[in-house]
C-alpha cells in the first residue's frame, strides 16, 4: 500500500496476508504522497509512483532502492508493469503516459493524447498494450511499442479515476466521478453499466417510515 503525508513523506508498506502483519516498511521511499504501487509478476520487486514526480523500483526482500525513473513534470498517479518485466508504464497528472525500460531506467516513449490528468494505467494481459483513464472523461488503449492510440472506450460522463482489464483482455472496466462503473468488450462495445446505489432515496424513505 502507498500513502503518506503530502509534501513530507511517501509511505510504502508491505503486509503478510496470512499473518495479517506488517512485513516491510520502505523508509523514505518518496518525499511526497505515493499514489500507485504494483509488484512485479515474480514478486521480487515493487514499483511505486508519487506526488514527488518520481517512479521508483525497490527490492522487496531487502527493501533496497534499485532505480528511479525521472521525467514526469507533475504527480505520478499510477504505475504498471509489463508481464515480462522489461517495460514499465506510468500515468501522470501532467496528462501523459510514459513507458520506460526497466533495466536501464531510460524513457522509451511519452504519449500525450490526453488533455487532463491520467489517473490509472494497467498492462492488458501478457501483451504490450495498456488501458488508461483520465480526467478528460476518456478511457483509452495504447500500444507501448509505438504509442499508438489503438482504441477509445466511450461513455464516461465525468472524471475517470480507475481502470482495469481482465487477464485475457476480453473486458475493460472503468469508474469515475459520475459514480458509474462501465464495462466494455475487446472491441470497445459497452457490455454493462452499473449505476451508483440510490442512497439518498433510500435514506429518505427510511426516515419517512
Amino acid at each position: 500500500a502507498g500513502g503518506g503525508v503530502p509534501t513530507l513523506d511517501g509511505q510504502l508498506l508491505v503486509w503478510d496476508v496470512d499473518q495479517r502483519s506488517l512485513l516491510q516498511e520502505f523508509a523514505n521511499a518518496h518525499s511526497d504522497t505515493v499514489f500507485g504501487v504494483e509488484f512485479s509478476r515474480d514478486g521480487r520487486y515493487l514499483l511505486s509512483g508519487a506526488a514527488d514526480k518520481f517512479v521508483k523500483l525497490f527490492d522487496v526482500a531487502s527493501g533496497a532502492h534499485v532505480r528511479s525513473f525521472e521525467g514526469h513534470t507533475n504527480h505520478v498517479m499510477d504505475v504498471a508493469w509489463q508481464a515480462d518485466g522489461e517495460v514499465i508504464a506510468s500515468a501522470g497528472a501532467d496528462s501523459v503516459i510514459k513507458y520506460w525500460t526497466t533495466e536501464s531506467g531510460e524513457q522509451r516513449r511519452t504519449v500525450s493524447t490526453y488533455t487532463k490528468q491520467v489517473t490509472g494505467i494497467q498492462f492488458v494481459g501478457t501483451g504490450t498494450e495498456t488501458i488508461s483513464g483520465s480526467g478528460d472523461k476518456t478511457v483509452r488503449l495504447h500500444s507501448s511499442g509505438d504509442g499508438k492510440n489503438v482504441r477509445s472506450y466511450a461513455g464516461a460522463t465525468d472524471f475517470v479515476y480507475a481502470v482495469a482489464a481482465s487477464r485475457d483482455g476480453s473486458l475493460t472496466i472503468a469508474g469515475g466521478e459520475d459514480g458509474v462503473v462501465r464495462v466494455w468488450d475487446r472491441q470497445g462495445n459497452p457490455v454493462h453499466s452499473f449505476p451508483p446505489p440510490a442512497y439518498g432515496r433510500s435514506a429518505r424513505a427510511h426516515a419517512e417510515n
